[in-house]
């Protein structure tokens, strides 16, 4: 038997980036090409630079980094972060996978899900992964006409999928962040959310609060 899929429109392209490390010492959806890249190109300017990676640590000017995430919060894209509360603990490659699940699973509307998602290269352990896929979705109605999903997700590598097998599957690319400005972007807005919950420094996450939203929580490493 196959499973019934799931006919809707998906447009956007999904970036995951992270902030911080994964020691005990010691995080996104966009799809805005055209405008991402005049404002790229006008924040080089600014800080006389023909090219290169930008990113949120070892950005040499607050002004201009401020103006720059306020510029790409104007775009409107959804922002979903999870931040994870170490508590001098390492945390385990497989936490990544559970935010991955989290994100996705609890926050999207399957049909508000990424037609592909992009990756920082150094993100996955696993560079063999290649898809999410969805398995048993099931619609509800409830009382008063509410509409309840209920799915799996799934992380899985090329060789293991037979699409017929899912509901839905969303391709996952593994890329280096100095060749796409889209996870330079996730670099970025990462880099404010970071600060925020080090540091409680809220500059930049009030920048983009000014016309974005920030959705997103804490938890804590599993045992």
């Amino acid at each position: 038997m196959t499973n019934k899929k799931i006919n809707c429109q998906m447009f956007k392209t999904g970036y995951i980036d992270e902030s911080g490390d994964s020691g005990k010492l010691g995080s996104k959806c966009l799809d805005e090409r055209k405008k991402i890249s005049k404002i790229m190109k006008k924040t080089r300017e600014q800080l006389n630079r023909l090219g290169g990676e930008i990113k949120f640590f070892g950005f040499p000017d607050k002004k201009i980094l401020l103006k720059t995430i306020e510029e790409f919060a104007k775009l409107k894209f959804q922002i979903r972060f999870i931040t994870i509360y170490k508590d001098n603990k390492n945390i385990d490659s497989s936490e990544k996978m559970r935010i991955i699940f989290d994100l996705l699973g609890e926050t999207f509307n399957l049909c508000e899900m990424p037609h592909k998602i992009i990756a920082d290269k150094d993100y996955f352990k696993n560079k063999k992964i290649a898809y999410l896929a969805v398995k048993d979705y099931e619609e509800t109605i409830y009382e008063g006409g509410v509409k309840g999903q209920t799915y799996k997700i799934y992380v899985m590598e090329e060789e293991r999928i037979n699409k017929e097998d899912f509901n839905l599957t969303v391709s996952i690319k593994h890329e280096n962040s100095k060749e796409n400005l889209g996870l330079q972007v996730a670099d970025l807005i990462s880099g404010a959310i970071f600060q925020e919950m080090e540091y409680g420094n809220k500059d930049y996450t009030d920048s983009i609060r000014k016309f974005n939203e920030l959705k997103g929580r804490v938890i804590k490493p599993k045992e």
